[in-house]
């Protein structure tokens, strides 16, 4: 008796749509796991490697604005849009190669230049923004600052987003040309959202001193580097 054994005859992986999606899922936890992992070693830093000189003047005459970190924890949740609202499989599959292609950049960087950052205390921070903050601070070591991988997705799916129009995944089937005109104001939306979004994100980033202004600008310079590289054709 012979037994063929092949992923693509589980039910949850029968369309090319759906295996896009779970390798989509995959690289959310490479990004999980990479970040936290470089993180640690970076925090220890066990070869002794030097930090970059990236801080500025700007970065110390920036105010530190609590409450723009409900901005920065934004970014999780938006991370899951393409789940939802990719066009096809070959786009979603396109953004999870540029997306690990960047966080695998970023974690070499990581790890030969732990730069750190002096955080002020969340302790002083009233209400919701105390708890968002000093958690944010408690799970996160002051390293992994350069390039910021918050920009870097936050710039890359909005350059998804232009480059491929969202199409949302569960909408109920309308005849054209209602169907085009939903669909296309669907794409302007999402669009729109996560440029606003992205720039939200990099201000955040430098607002409650957990990036410096260099630290966003190379996450930006990385996302359009890799949608040039991803997204070309």
């Amino acid at each position: 008796m012979t037994l063929n054994f092949s992923l693509r005859d589980f039910p949850w992986l029968k369309s090319e749509f759906a295996r896009a999606r779970w390798m989509y899922a995959l690289g959310l936890g490479y990004l999980l796991i990479g970040y936290l992992g470089t993180n640690e070693i970076a925090a220890l830093n066990p070869w002794g490697r030097p930090s970059l000189p990236i801080a500025t003047t700007f970065d110390s005459v920036l105010p530190f604005v609590p409450w723009t970190v409900i901005f920065y924890v934004m970014y999780y949740p938006l991370l899951g849009t393409p789940l939802i609202l990719a066009s096809d499989a070959i786009s979603l599959t396109r953004l999870t190669l540029a997306q690990t292609a960047m966080n695998t950049f970023s974690y070499f960087v990581f790890l030969l230049f732990p730069t750190r950052i002096d955080r002020p205390p969340a302790v002083p921070v009233d209400g919701v923004f105390h708890y968002i903050l000093d958690s944010l601070f408690r799970a996160d070591h002051p390293y992994n600052t350069f390039p910021s991988l918050h920009v870097a997705q936050g710039c890359i799916l909005a350059l998804f987003y232009l480059k491929y129009s969202a199409r949302w995944a569960f909408a109920p089937g309308v005849e054209k040309p209602h169907r085009a005109i939903r669909e296309n104001r669907i794409a302007f939306g999402v669009l729109v959202f996560h440029a606003v979004s992205a720039i939200l994100i990099a201000a955040s980033a430098v607002l409650i001193k957990q990036h410096y202004l260099a630290d966003a600008a190379a996450g930006a310079l990385l996302a359009w580097a890799m949608a040039f590289i991803f997204f070309r054709k």
